[in-house]
């Protein structure tokens, strides 16, 4: 907590699961006074686990369950770049 209060500036805390330092929430960081925490293994965890699901379905000849296309477009950004690309077109 001194760290927080002593040193002038944001404070990040790097939140590491499985870690030696336990995992704290977000409220309870911001209450110590941290701006920002990051849990950078909680989404790659997340993703390897969806991927092997996958994985394992496509291998056994199912299909995972997917977005729609147009969620996918929405998620990644395409549908926001077809309507920019529109503005610069030239005929």
């Amino acid at each position: 907590l001194r760290y927080c209060t002593e040193v002038p500036g944001h404070k990040m805390a790097n939140m590491l699961e499985n870690g030696i330092t336990p995992i704290l929430r977000p409220g309870e960081l911001g209450d110590m006074g941290y701006k920002l925490s990051a849990y950078p293994f909680a989404l790659l965890n997340a993703s390897i686990v969806a991927m092997n699901e996958a994985l394992q379905l496509l291998k056994a000849g199912e299909s995972p369950s997917n977005l729609s296309f147009k969620e996918l477009q929405d998620i990644v950004g395409f549908t926001r770049y077809f309507e920019e690309e529109i503005k610069y077109k030239v005929d």
